[in-house]
């Protein structure tokens, strides 16, 4: 009977240690959302009657609101609406080959949104479940003649497809686009990138210093959000655009970047072209090795933040956002990585 008993004793710890609580696996399917639209403006953008673009702009705005505007303006570049030449310009844009060319292209592999809609929709959930106070974003899809791949402007969250049309599109060897970009240039990218874009506007930069250390710890907040927002589904390697080889490169080099960033003394350092050796977008990061991932300062901010969560489970995420001090992130988290 001793030996019966220890042994369901000892099954019971078993138990309970592999059944430990992931504090971001949480139960959304009860939480309500309006319903939304995806307005595909490339559509209506191209669909445009050349022969009236007065009456086509006064339903463009009727439709898109101040966002169009914005659109012209801010991501084509194609100065304002009242611009004497705004007339020209679109027409140029709707009727130019390459962009028809790229209109047909996201048609053919965005035929619908569906699965957008519905891997957004389970975005949108999880931001409700954390912050149920704060308004979603319209959404829109568009082309931006490869301006933006996410932008957040006038409450609307806007998606340039022909950003996202696969690693190997014709279109980006045209255009000469880096290897290291357009490898992150396919459909599993969008719901990642358009979750950092938009927390980066719903929580823009608060630390209460411009240090190297404050900047990482920022973005590894934006990032443990990220974690928080997406399905566990969703890799590591996806939502910071690493490869497989980049990301083994930060976990087996972890202590050494680390002991490498105290050894320089650039926890503390305000000179951006130094901070910028490590948070840059590159194929990697030059002050260290060819081998060594890009944006690495990030990548360590994401592990501080993550450690800080661990070891402070009493921290909601509402706090994190909220936290200005990167250095009492950094105490509190006790962070240490090992050899």
């Amino acid at each position: 009977m001793k030996n019966f008993n220890y042994a369901a004793f000892l099954f019971l710890l078993l138990a309970m240690a592999s059944c430990k609580h992931n504090r971001l696996d949480v139960d959304v399917s009860e939480i309500k959302i309006t319903d939304f639209k995806i307005n595909r403006l490339e559509q209506d953008l191209f669909k445009m009657d050349t022969s009236d673009i007065a009456g086509a702009t006064k339903t463009m705005q009727a439709k898109y609101g101040p966002f169009y505007t914005t659109f012209i303006s801010g991501i084509l570049n194609n100065g304002g609406l009242r611009d004497s030449a705004y007339t020209y310009r679109v027409k140029q844009f709707i009727t130019d080959r390459d962009m028809l060319e790229t209109y047909h292209e996201t048609q053919k592999v965005f035929p619908t949104t569906d699965t957008l809609k519905e891997q957004l929709t389970d975005l949108f959930r999880h931001f409700n479940y954390y912050f149920p106070q704060r308004p979603l974003p319209a959404v829109v899809t568009m082309i931006s003649g490869y301006n933006y791949a996410v932008v957040t402007p006038d409450s609307t969250l806007a998606i340039g497809l022909e950003m996202y049309l696969g690693s190997n599109c014709p279109f980006y060897q045209m255009l000469a686009l880096p290897k290291y970009k357009t490898a992150f240039m396919n459909k599993e990218n969008i719901v990642p990138d358009a979750a950092r874009a938009w927390m980066m506007k719903e929580f823009p930069y608060n630390m209460d210093k411009s240090d190297f250390l404050s900047e990482i710890v920022y973005v590894g907040k934006i990032m443990y959000l990220t974690d928080a927002l997406l399905p566990a589904k969703i890799n590591d390697t996806t939502k910071i655009q690493y490869t497989g080889k980049q990301m083994e490169y930060c976990v087996q080099n972890e202590f050494n970047v680390w002991s490498y960033f105290a050894a320089q003394k650039l926890l503390y350092s305000t000179d951006q072209a130094e901070i910028m050796k490590f948070t840059s977008d590159a194929p990697f990061t030059s002050a260290l090795s060819k081998e060594s991932a890009p944006r690495i300062g990030y990548w360590i901010g994401w592990q501080i933040v993550r450690q800080y969560i661990k070891n402070n489970p009493d921290v909601t995420i509402d706090q994190l956002m909220k936290e200005s001090s990167a250095q009492k992130i950094l105490e509190k988290a006790k962070y240490k990585p090992g050899k």
